[in-house]
């Protein structure tokens, strides 16, 4: 009995370990997450806009990408930035072959309040959305206007090569 006990105990003792292995383990990923818009993104290479324009506080997000690299390692840079109500811009130097997700979301949206983006390429106006929230959000929903581009570079020849969503 005693040494089912000490076995029982040892089970235990060893899930209660590597459970704790996986929650605390750096998992070793290789994105970086920063609190504000990079200027630029490895090397650079090609102009990326984004004119924001909101009624409210907003954030941000844009997800920086390389979808040449294996699965876990395609996020280059995860970053965000908080802006008050009013015409935002930011101007970010990306290189060919990094695409990724751009997002403007409202922090806390009131019915009537606007959200306006848009982006662009070298120069040219690759895409543009805008919204207004018609009636308050219901619970665990949010306010936003986002875009997908698979190579921001490629965006700007036409809608049909940067897979814009």
């Amino acid at each position: 009995m005693k040494r089912l006990l000490i076995r029982a105990g040892l089970a235990v003792l060893g899930t209660a370990v590597t459970l704790l292995w996986w929650t605390y383990h750096d998992t070793g990923s290789h994105a970086q997450s920063v609190a504000h818009i990079p200027a630029k993104v490895q090397a650079g290479g090609n102009q990326l806009e984004i004119l924001t324009e909101g009624s409210t506080a907003s954030t941000v997000r844009i997800t920086f990408e390389d979808l040449s690299k294996p699965v876990g390692e395609q996020i280059l840079i995860e970053s965000w930035e908080k802006i008050p109500a009013g015409s935002k811009t930011f101007k970010i130097d990306v290189p060919s072959g990094i695409g990724g997700y751009i997002e403007l979301g409202a922090d806390h949206p009131n019915a009537g309040d606007t959200l306006s983006a848009s982006v662009k390429m070298n120069g040219r106006l690759v895409e543009q959305q805008s919204d207004k929230l018609e009636r308050a959000l219901e619970a665990n929903t949010a306010f936003f206007v986002q875009f997908h581009y698979d190579d921001f570079s490629k965006a700007s020849a036409g809608p049909d090569a940067g897979s814009s969503e």
